[in-house]
């Protein structure tokens, strides 16, 4: 297991880089990241703790691409795993210049395709922004901290039970969502 917090752009992409190696030779790769993430021009991006993002050109220079993640986690045998509460307002948006009129910087992420084998689990569908919550963490995080715990539930059973508390606590205002697929012919349990 790595565990990393308020990583700077060169940590983060060290992070995952150093994730992948392990992955490698892993059967199960499963990566949670929970922090701003950004939609533009059609790409996710994750926003490190260094990030100035002044211009939406910035974005793309100091924010680091979703993709990044799909690779690292790519090695692995059987369970590929991303989970992305990231899909908050861009704490950027209301300063940042842009440099050309028609770029789209939007709210929450953009769908994402993920392979066979790959599940990817948005704590907001795309487009919607993830609440902060009231509490220690976001209504996704404590759904999934209180779920996880649960002996013998399927990691797909865990996923929609979260989805169903998430729906539940935001008064429906927030739906984690599911891009990807994995086996039908193994479980997985945490």
């Amino acid at each position: 297991m790595i565990l990393r917090t308020d990583l700077k752009r060169d940590q983060l992409v060290s992070a995952l880089s150093e994730f992948a190696r392990r992955a490698d030779t892993a059967d199960w790769a499963v990566v949670y990241y929970a922090g701003h993430g950004i939609e533009y021009r059609g790409m996710n991006y994750m926003i490190p703790t260094d990030a100035r993002l002044k211009l939406d050109r910035d974005i793309s220079l100091e924010a680091v691409e979703i993709d990044k993640i799909l690779a690292a986690v790519e090695g692995a045998r059987k369970l590929r795993l991303i989970m992305l509460d990231a899909c908050r307002d861009n704490p950027f948006l209301d300063q940042m210049k842009r440099t050309v009129a028609q770029r789209s910087i939007n709210r929450g992420l953009a769908p994402i395709e993920a392979e066979a084998g790959m599940l990817i689990v948005y704590s907001a569908k795309h487009g919607q922004v993830a609440l902060d919550g009231t509490g220690q963490h976001s209504p996704f995080t404590t759904a999934l901290l209180d779920r996880i715990r649960t002996p013998n539930l399927e990691i797909r059973r865990l996923l929609d039970l979260v989805r169903d508390d998430v729906l539940f606590k935001t008064n429906k205002r927030q739906q984690p969502f599911s891009y990807g697929s994995l086996s039908g012919s193994e479980d997985f349990y945490f």
